[in-house]
């Protein structure tokens, strides 16, 4: 019989992630409450699904969905030939999507950090309650963060290694990201962003700039172009709907107070977590990292453009503060850490219920 202990040894953070990552999806299932039912934008996929396959919708098309998540569709119908129940296959297909992010965004805060601080950065992630929250299991939204990571996990590797297969990877990424969901496509400006912070002769960073985004948009165009032509369907009507119905009164607005809301329980404890990691980062003063820090960070913040503001939507911005925060809680003593993360991962297993008993006044 082989000896397993060498390989779980070597490989022990991403065995530990794993075996995390399937606690949390039987605590996402069991203990907060999976249900099977479609409730909310839920509805919107299953009915899109239904007229790609020549079905008919209850009410209006969901043409949006048609036009925005296309992959996240197609791969839920291809699952339901096999499970001929939507609600299993979306479920099925976004755990395996939620084991993919939180594998690679251990890579990603391995390849900036290192090693233990990019496990302790993975852990925030991978148990915060709006990543694992139940009703992702119907959504598009893993599939848009899964691609999002691998294209800035890639992104960051160029810009280390000036491999270009990673350059390649990271806009292939983002290529197939974008028709999961939006969120998906981002991770080329991040490969844009940190080529313009590089140390490399402009020259070069026009020609991979330029190369980078007339890949991306010919596929993005030539998609949308397809959606426009057949279904005469565009973004901007989508965007000009939700900017409408963001208009109706009692609708909650933006602003400051809701901002403060949104992020405090999106990261919860781990705001300290983040705090002090700035504070080690002060100390390392390691400019190439703050370059690659800085570099990263606008993308993370355009989920404020969106009419409406939601935790779900500024996911990619925690993934940024987790990165850091990571970071500082790999300085600190392990009589400090354990507690600290026990503390935050209750929080994120309980966020449901201590929503409802605290009314916070704003």
């Amino acid at each position: 019989m082989p000896n397993i202990t060498p390989f779980l040894s070597r490989h022990k953070y991403i065995v530990a992630l794993l075996a995390f990552a399937a606690v949390n999806v039987l605590v996402s299932c069991f203990y907060i409450g999976y249900s099977r039912e479609f409730v909310g934008d839920a509805i919107t996929y299953r009915d899109a699904a239904n007229f790609l396959q020549g079905g008919q919708s209850v009410g209006a098309v969901p043409m949006n969905r048609v036009l925005t998540t296309p992959l996240f569709l197609y791969l839920s119908i291809f699952f339901n030939s096999f499970l001929h129940n939507f609600a299993l296959s979306t479920s099925l297909l976004n755990i395996i999507f939620y084991f993919g992010c939180v594998l690679g965004f251990y890579f990603l805060a391995r390849e900036i950090y290192g090693a233990r601080a990019g496990f302790l950065a993975s852990i925030l992630f991978s148990f915060n309650y709006y990543v694992m929250e139940p009703s992702n299991a119907r959504l598009a939204d893993m599939g848009g963060w899964l691609f999002f990571i691998l294209a800035t996990y890639f992104a960051v590797k160029y810009i280390n290694s000036s491999d270009k297969k990673h350059y390649f990877w990271s806009i292939a990424m983002s290529a197939v990201g974008v028709l999961f969901k939006e969120y998906g496509g981002l991770g080329l400006i991040n490969l844009i962003l940190l080529i313009l912070v590089s140390d490399w002769q402009n020259k070069r960073k026009i020609k991979d700039i330029f190369l980078a985004g007339l890949v991306f948009f010919a596929v993005l165009a030539s998609y949308h172009a397809f959606v426009f032509l057949k279904y005469h369907y565009t973004y901007l009507d989508w965007y000009v709907f939700v900017h409408n119905a963001s208009a109706v009164p009692g609708f909650q607005a933006k602003g400051f107070a809701v901002l403060i809301k949104v992020l405090g329980w999106l990261f919860t404890f781990g705001w300290l977590a983040f705090l002090l990691g700035l504070k080690e980062e002060f100390v390392a003063r390691d400019f190439k990292r703050i370059k690659i820090l800085l570099a990263l960070l606008p993308i993370t913040l355009t989920f404020y453009i969106w009419p409406a503001i939601a935790q779900r939507l500024a996911v990619i911005f925690m993934m940024w503060l987790a990165l850091i925060a990571g970071f500082g809680l790999s300085r600190v003593k392990w009589y400090l850490l354990y507690p600290f993360l026990g503390v935050y991962i209750w929080f994120n297993w309980n966020i449901k219920f201590l929503i409802e008993k605290i009314n916070l006044p704003f």
